[in-house]
């Protein structure tokens, strides 16, 4: 069966440069890196393998993003939480873990866990450890940091209302005003990339 949602759209972001940080436990290599480089094909999207630690990881985006100017950056999950410190480029944040510790921590993360995706480092497990977790929670005290309107109109918050992993819709409006409700989980699915992302872009 043909995926209904295979489309195209030739004219978004010709020319122009995306950075997509994905989520805890991916990699760039995830489906939906391939669903923004099938949906915009006249578009670059990268999208970097993030370091487990999260300093390293910050500092790996900040040092992709100094180097290639990206014209919008699109975070989902924990790679929300990276993305809203990206400050100075347009910014969509889809299901941004703003607490990832406790989130890590709500949902059992300790301990032994697999990469769902193949990373260019080749490596698969690894093991999350209560002091990884505390770097997490660390990390998330930088947030929403000395946000000025400009800083604001810059970023866009889409929130899944069946999402049951997390919850930061309140905390998000706090601090930006554009703060979208979308019908779906937590996940970025080709039918919510089509109805609600790609209109957004």
């Amino acid at each position: 069966m043909e995926n209904q949602y295979k489309k195209t759209f030739p004219d978004l972001m010709v020319g122009k440069k995306i950075i997509y940080v994905h989520g805890f436990m991916s990699a760039g290599s995830s489906h939906t890196v391939q669903i923004l480089r099938d949906y915009m094909p006249e578009a670059t999207v990268i999208a970097p393998d993030l370091p487990l630690h999260p300093a390293e990881a910050l500092a790996l985006l900040r040092q992709t993003c100094d180097a290639e100017k990206p014209d919008l950056i699109i975070g989902t999950s924990m790679g929300g939480m990276y993305a809203e410190m990206l400050r100075g480029t347009d910014r969509i944040l889809i299901n941004p873990a703003f607490e990832m510790g406790d989130t890590m921590v709500k949902h059992n993360m300790v301990g032994k866990q697999t990469f769902q995706n193949p990373r260019t480092d080749g490596i698969q497990d690894f093991i999350v450890t209560k002091a990884l977790v505390n770097e997490y929670k660390e990390i998330t005290t930088l947030l929403f940091n000395g946000i000025d309107e400009a800083e604001q109109q810059r970023v866009i918050g889409l929130f899944g209302d069946e999402d049951t992993s997390v919850d930061t819709f309140d905390l998000f409006a706090q601090h930006y005003p554009t703060a979208i409700r979308f019908h779906g989980g937590h996940r970025l699915t080709d039918k919510v990339a089509m109805h609600y992302l790609m209109p957004l872009i």
